[in-house]
């Protein structure tokens, strides 16, 4: 092997290496951890970029957090060369490995050079005896000043000298001439305390085992003093708020596929959404981010630093996590850290979602056709218990649905029988795969004998009102598809275009991130195209002209800020308009369904947003309800 080759391949290692802690001599700012967690989110970023071979997206983020860096270490003093020496070092392989594939970046500069490199003004370990008040006291109220000074996290209050030697209920944690026993030294050594991302160094560790060995005596004047009077330029240190990082695509590990499940399951017990143990929810991953009451337990990056890998491994001191559960097996840990060393990236849609349904979410997307019809069909059966508890469902399926419904089994079979002729004619409009089933897992469809079983539908399984007008729709997020519909008591009134309106927007919005109002405009636009002459139709293209001027902005329905039924018509109009250029269109669709992200592929496609061309649209509000010639023909 070739020089060259064994360094690119020592430099690629590294970059998935854990990185070790340095020790900080002073707390730094709120302020300066913030930045310096916002450059380290960077670095990792850029580091999956480069793995998944967006050098020139990793080159432009990591030209931009070592910009960040020297301007953070301009306005810094030598108390916090020990943070920048470690995330200089982060920055060092990246931006070797980049180097390493052509591209050309900014000279590194090291941190005592951007910041001066001033001589220590002091803080080590004191030559002669330890002083409680000036050595002591300033580690205690910086370092666990938030929980324990000003406050008393687990019955623990070090608030003055008194009751820091009084300890907490369950006893002392400092015995003098003993450093060694003393639980306070224990649990800083194991990595136990503090918690959320601060650190007690070498030095400090050390100063306080001096001062403990010496007797842990006090040289102030009494006892009870609180110890921010005794120290009153220390402050507590802030712990750096975490913020959300997008996964690049270059990470091994995916959070939604292989860890929000555990974590849903394992813990909720003890940290879901009610009266979390340590305020520390597991619920979402913005609170997994945000960690409990010591701070956050995620250290991206650097997983040995992370409380929530110690407490998994047994080593951040107190119970072993899960409480009360078998340990998680070895690998599934190791996965963990995998994914903090990669950057604690997120790749679900919505921070803020239950990570139980995030992992549901992402189940679903990798499930196959049957294994979702058969999730699909238990949630179906759930939602008739709610809709109808009272009630036994008639069944009926088919190969592009599943039917339940209060009406006989003829009638349901006879609407099966419909879905069946028009899924075709639906595939054919949107040009969709015709040797496969139109929606991947099937459609549920809930088929009611009367108004009021369709309403009660709405209030229990979507708790909202459906509008009067209604006699269908439609709903869809990856786990459910489904739809639900009056039978029309005269039988010779045709079911064609509500179910092709019903399979039409749920075929749009399965091919990904999908706005509301574009699914909901192509599927009443599909049903147009089907039947133009059923009433339902007709009525909406009557209405055009009054949802055209209900808009104070063209885009409005685009916001939604219209009454419901005005929105989607308003929809169903702007997505005629788009129908207009067929080939435009079919390109638009065929996009979406290698890609699934709705505002890249209509961008690609239009050189516009759907908000410019709205502005377009509402000038010719009545010569796109006429176009309504049938499907494109295959080329």
């Amino acid at each position: 092997m070739s020089r060259t080759c064994l360094l690119r391949m020592l430099v690629i290692l590294s970059l998935v290496a854990p990185n070790s802690a340095r020790p900080v001599s002073a707390a730094p700012t709120a302020e300066q951890r913030k930045q310096i967690s916002q450059i380290d989110g960077m670095i990792a970023k850029a580091g999956n970029l480069s793995r998944g071979k967006k050098y020139e997206e990793a080159v432009e983020l990591i030209k931009q957090a070592q910009a960040n860096l020297e301007k953070v270490a301009a306005s810094a003093g030598r108390d916090l060369l020990p943070l920048l020496d470690d995330s200089h070092r982060k920055l060092e392989r990246v931006h070797s490995a980049l180097e390493l594939e052509g591209y050309e970046l900014p000279q590194l500069k090291k941190p005592s050079e951007m910041i001066g490199a001033k001589p220590d003004s002091g803080g080590g370990v004191p030559a002669g005896a330890a002083s409680f008040v000036k050595h002591v006291a300033p580690i205690l109220v910086s370092k666990c000043g938030r929980c324990h000074v000003n406050d008393a996290k687990g019955m623990f209050s070090m608030s003055s000298f008194a009751s820091l030697m009084k300890g907490p209920q369950a006893g002392k944690v400092i015995f003098p001439g003993d450093a060694a026993g003393s639980r306070l030294v224990e649990v800083v050594e194991s990595g136990d305390m503090p918690r959320g991302g601060l650190k007690v160094t070498g030095d400090e560790l050390a100063v306080l085992k001096k001062w403990i060995t010496e007797g842990a005596k006090f040289d102030g004047g009494s006892d009870q003093d609180t110890l921010t009077s005794l120290v009153p330029d220390a402050k507590p240190a802030e712990a750096p708020a975490l913020q959300v990082t997008r996964s690049a695509g270059g990470e091994t590990v995916s959070f939604a596929n292989e860890i929000a499940g555990v974590l849903a399951r394992q813990c909720a017990s003890c940290h879901g959404t009610m009266r979390p143990r340590e305020n520390f929810s597991l619920a979402t991953f913005q609170g997994l981010l945000k960690g409990g009451d010591g701070g956050p337990v995620i250290v991206p990056g650097n997983p040995d630093e992370s409380l929530l890998v110690k407490k998994l491994k047994g080593t951040g001191g107190g119970q072993r996590m899960p409480q009360g559960r078998p340990p998680l097996e070895d690998a599934l840990i190791a996965k963990i850290e995998t994914w903090i060393r990669e950057g604690a990236t997120f790749d679900a849609r919505d921070a803020s979602m239950s990570l139980l349904r995030v992992s549901s979410l992402a189940k679903a997307m990798r499930s196959s056709h049957d294994e979702l019809a058969t999730d699909r069909t238990q949630l179906a059966d759930e939602n008739w218990k709610l809709a109808m508890p009272s009630v036994a469902a008639t069944r009926h399926a088919t190969r592009n649905s599943l039917l339940l419904g209060n009406v006989g089994p003829n009638s349901l079979e006879f609407v099966g029988e419909t879905v069946e002729a028009v899924a075709p004619r639906v595939a054919e409009i949107f040009r969709a795969d015709a040797d496969s089933p139109l929606i991947k897992g099937r459609t549920t469809l809930f088929v009611f004998a009367q108004r009021y079983d369709y309403t009660e539908f709405g209030q229990m399984v979507e708790k909202r009102e459906l509008p009067k007008e209604w006699r269908g729709h439609w709903q869809f997020d990856v786990l459910d598809s489904y739809g639900a519909l009056i039978l029309p008591r005269d039988k010779n009134e045709p079911l064609t275009a509500l179910l092709a309106y019903q399979l039409g927007a749920n075929y749009i919005a399965s091919l990904g991130d999908v706005p509301h109002w574009f699914a909901e405009g192509c599927g009443r636009w599909a049903a147009a195209k089907i039947d133009g002459t059923d009433k339902r139709v007709l009525a909406i293209n009557d209405a055009v002209p009054q949802a055209v001027d209900a808009c104070a902005k063209p885009d409005d329905f685009i916001n939604r800020k219209l009454p419901t039924e005005l929105n989607d018509v308003a929809s169903y109009s702007f997505v005629s308009f788009l129908a207009t250029e067929p080939r435009a269109f079919e390109r638009l669709l065929d996009t979406l369904r290698k890609s699934s992200d709705f505002e890249k592929s209509f961008a690609g496609v239009y050189k516009a947003t759907p908000n410019q061309l709205a502005e377009v649209w509402i000038k010719r509000p009545a010569a796109v309800r006429t176009k309504t010639k049938g499907p494109a023909k295959k080329s």
